[in-house]
């Protein structure tokens, strides 16, 4: 249906006006991230380098517990988020929790979306919850032991399955060298290019999304629960929107897994409970 003329030219100028407030909020989410980078390798070339931390590090080493921090991260700007990132390092592939293996030892990383400024939160929340999780709220992650696989954990839109929730989203991660310097310069990522290889706008879309994840330390090495890091800072972003330099904030806190039987076995029964219709979207 053609819309009449003066809306159609309302419209028009509504979409432009978005187009240009989000390439303004992108140019700045850029720069910013580039002049800290230019900082930190800087101070990182320095001998014995002296300088006293940022604000928002001395703050990160004074948070006792996962709550306080995950708490105080939630208050940072994306610049001081960004700031504590660079002085944070990746974790072992051995400290990750893993979502499998015996019962009591199964764990899950919870996630929460953190500040990325007034106009890219609200697209990183709308992003994440509606069309990465195909209308489930984003739950957080789940990594495998072994074959180097994860998958992200969103709210079930039916409640049939007494999980409470599915998995979906699978990505790889690895050890890698980073963009974004740190005193080792390497990071956890997630990517997921190799689980969206059919040739459709949404999986050339999620092909290039990237996970860069690294440790919060917390005071007293209370960050660290039976050999595992219990927080970890990540930066989320797609590679064909300017890669790290355009990244959206997010973090991940250990809790127990909340299903009673293998992964993979949960998906299949969640799989078996959905319509028709959910088996159409979830092929996107």
């Amino acid at each position: 249906m053609l819309l009449p003329q003066p809306l159609a030219t309302v419209a028009t100028a509504a979409a432009a006006t978005a187009v240009v407030v989000l390439s303004g909020a992108s140019v700045a989410n850029v720069y910013e991230t580039y002049a800290l980078v230019r900082q930190r390798r800087a101070h990182l070339q320095l001998p014995n380098a002296a300088s006293s931390p940022p604000q928002s590090v001395l703050h990160a080493q004074r948070w006792a517990s996962v709550d306080e921090a995950v708490e105080g991260l939630s208050d940072m700007t994306k610049k001081e988020l960004m700031e504590l990132f660079l002085h944070c390092d990746a974790p072992e592939l051995s400290d990750l929790a893993y979502c499998d293996g015996k019962e009591e030892l199964r764990m899950v990383y919870d996630g929460t979306l953190l500040g990325n400024g007034p106009i890219l939160t609200l697209v990183t929340n709308f992003i994440t919850n509606r069309l990465f999780g195909r209308g489930r709220p984003w739950l957080g992650k789940a990594y495998m032991s072994s074959g180097g696989l994860g998958k992200n954990r969103f709210a079930m839109r039916h409640s049939k399955s007494t999980a409470g929730e599915s998995l979906d989203r699978t990505f790889n991660y690895s050890m890698g060298p980073s963009s974004l310097p740190s005193i080792a310069s390497t990071s956890l990522f997630n990517r997921y290019a190799p689980h969206c290889q059919k040739l459709t706008p949404m999986s050339l879309f999620w092909g290039g999304m990237v996970d860069e994840l690294r440790v919060v330390k917390l005071k007293n090495g209370s960050n660290r629960s039976r050999g595992k890091e219990l927080l970890l800072l990540g930066m989320g972003y797609f590679s064909w929107s300017l890669g790290c330099w355009n990244s959206a904030p997010f973090c991940l806190v250990v809790r127990k897994a909340p299903w009673g039987v293998d992964v993979d076995d949960t998906e299949r029964r969640q799989q078996r409970q959905m319509t028709p219709r959910d088996l159409r979207s979830a092929q996107n």
